[in-house]
């Protein structure tokens, strides 16, 4: 078990490995919200299941009765295309006996019916239960096709990204609400486009750490790419993260400098309102990157697991109306960053495993997060609005776990509300 976290003394001038950094409270991190069980089991509860959280692209809906399955912590959901073209959420399990309804990834459902393997109840693409066998069995009307139906879970679209939210036993906010103008500068790029890459990676570390890879430029010092195309260029560090309220953020466009590295130039098929070159950045709290490199886009979400277990999903975006040469040569640009094969993700993981091992061996009791620079590139700010909003919702202090309905992070006055 980890250490107890002691108060820092007044008289501290300098941070050793066992006392609190003499920092504000904002600027460090308590690890054992990396390591610790029950404050995971408390963020899958307060945060995942009551927050509005991505779960595929409209694309991956294309026709009339295509479905996708996901995990939201313990609750199995699906969202469904149906026949009058609406998309629709439910919880993947048979409300007869509890069975899992659809075991599959992705499909398609013949003839718009769901039909539950252990005894053929029947569903519409809308929920509605169509077919009960045998039904002169039943004597009492509710059970009855019409009369009972899949549980909903809500659901909301934004230019093509599919939302749900599963736990609405509480009121809380709408989909608009809780993006707010979180969307407004990737809009343009990211409308009408289609999945045409995706694949899962196992990371052995906490679901925070590979958001913070996300939300914070200081860490392009580990990628070859980046510090060659992007941080050698004096204009590029003054680029700024701009700090929307429930947690999101922005990363303006800058452009890079994908010749130094002979990597091409992106200015044939630049996407809507993207100019050559451009890079742009938002992350969706809590956990979804949207990452545009003038020409492509990586979508990345999380399904955490267990405070040191989590499935990466990576999706690679293009337009739906590309030609098959304008299609191979955004793939060739997706991979020349991204993929499984690509330079910057396998860097990515490798650095947050090393940080999760060392975190969780109690070798080292607190981050930093200290840095800054009036919200431009490598300013940490992103990282203390991010905690901010984790604190809000947790109502945990992350300098301390210790300390509970803490507010000075929550109050802090650089932080956007």
């Amino acid at each position: 078990m980890a250490k107890q976290i002691s108060a820092a003394s007044s008289a501290q001038s300098r941070w050793t490995w066992d006392s609190v950094p003499d920092l504000p409270q904002t600027h460090y991190l308590d690890n054992r919200i990396y390591t610790d069980e029950a404050l995971f089991e408390t963020e899958m509860a307060r945060i995942f299941k009551r927050q509005w959280k991505f779960v595929c692209h409209e694309s991956e809906l294309e026709q009339a009765g295509d479905y996708r399955t996901v995990n939201v912590v313990d609750s199995p959901v699906f969202v469904v295309k149906g026949e009058d073209g609406a998309i629709r959420a439910f919880l993947n399990i048979c409300p007869h006996r509890g069975a899992r309804l659809l075991r599959e990834a992705r499909g398609n459902l013949r003839g718009h019916r769901l039909s539950c393997f252990y005894h053929h109840w029947t569903f519409s693409t809308a929920g509605e239960c169509v077919t009960i066998p045998l039904p002169q069995g039943y004597k009492h009307e509710v059970v009855r096709p019409g009369s009972i139906g899949l549980r909903a879970v809500s659901v909301g679209l934004r230019h093509g990204l599919v939302f749900v939210k599963v736990d609405d036993s509480e009121s809380g906010q709408s989909l608009d609400d809780f993006l707010g103008v979180a969307l407004d500068e990737i809009a343009e790029p990211i409308k009408d486009l289609e999945v045409f890459h995706y694949h899962r990676v196992e990371v052995r570390a906490n679901w925070k750490l590979f958001v913070e890879t996300n939300c914070e430029g200081y860490h392009e010092l580990l990628h070859f790419l980046n510090r060659t195309t992007a941080l050698s260029q004096p204009e590029y560090m003054k680029r700024k993260w701009l700090l929307n309220p429930n947690g999101h953020h922005t990363f303006q466009p800058a452009k890079i400098a994908y010749g130094k590295l002979r990597l091409g130039d992106r200015s044939e098929g630049t996407l809507a309102g993207m100019a050559p070159n451009m890079h742009i950045v938002v992350d969706l709290f809590p956990d979804c990157m949207i990452n545009a490199r003038s020409t492509v886009v990586r979508m990345d979400s999380l399904v955490p697991v267990s405070p040191g277990l989590t499935i990466l999903e990576c999706r690679g975006l293009a337009p739906k109306g590309d030609s098959a040469d304008q299609r191979r040569s955004r793939v060739r640009q997706h991979n020349q960053v991204w993929g499984p094969l690509g330079r910057n993700l396998p860097e990515d993981i490798w650095a947050i495993e090393t940080q999760w091992a060392n975190m969780a061996s109690g070798g080292l009791p607190y981050s930093i997060i200290a840095r800054e620079d009036d919200n431009r590139a490598t300013d940490d700010a992103p990282l203390r609005s991010f905690y901010a909003q984790w604190q809000r919702l947790m109502g945990v202090a992350p300098f301390n776990i210790d300390m509970a309905q803490a507010s000075s992070m929550a109050n802090s006055p650089e932080i956007a509300i």
